[in-house]
């Protein structure tokens, strides 16, 4: 059980960045953080009653990582798997967005393409879907969806070499209120939330 309880709180930060997003998230977090906090609570107190000969180090390091692991990565997870992400990852966006082939691809979405190759992690949660924006032939803007969000929340990952684009998203990058981060991660590249 401590094994079990230790890999649940290792998987926490990813399955939560890259797989939950919007009412999904509700239905997914909820029950996970119910169920390894109960586990782990349990495997505490059986620790606290159980004769020390009982317990074997493997059981009391297992339980310090788990509580170690599981509370770090519910407090600091996300940013943390969303820089490794943007560092590690940005040159299949790179790709993505100089073979400029692709276009919306979806019948309820003018703007969203579903990509074909699909990558694991993805490489654009919720679903591995973009968005593009074409304003003419030569000025493109692609995001790639970090957190969906719930009804007209979302943040992304965004390439654009749009002027217009480029000047509203100057303009955004002094608005810092709560969950509203933007941020310029390199030329052409931003990191956004509406």
């Amino acid at each position: 059980m401590t094994f079990i309880v230790l890999i649940m709180a290792m998987i926490q930060a990813p399955l939560f960045y890259y797989y939950t997003f919007g009412m999904s998230a509700f239905f997914v977090v909820a029950p996970y953080l119910i169920v390894g906090l109960s586990l782990t609570i349990w495997l505490l107190i059986a620790a606290l009653r159980s004769p020390k000969s009982q317990v074997t180090k493997f059981h009391r390091v297992g339980l310090i990582l788990t509580i170690s692991i599981g509370s770090l990565s519910l407090l600091f997870g996300e940013r943390m798997i969303e820089k490794l992400d943007w560092k590690s990852r940005r040159d299949t966006r790179e790709e993505i967005v100089q073979e400029g082939k692709l276009k919306p691809n979806v019948s309820y979405n003018d703007i969203i393409c579903t990509l074909d190759k699909w990558t694991f992690p993805p490489i654009s949660n919720g679903g591995n879907e973009i968005a593009i924006h074409k304003s003419d032939s030569t000025a493109v803007t692609v995001e790639f969806f970090i957190n969906r969000g719930f009804l007209n929340h979302y943040s992304a990952f965004v390439y654009t070499n749009d002027p217009e684009w480029i000047d509203d998203f100057e303009k955004q990058i002094s608005y810092k209120k709560g969950l509203h981060i933007n941020k310029q991660l390199d030329k052409y590249w931003y990191r956004v939330s509406y």
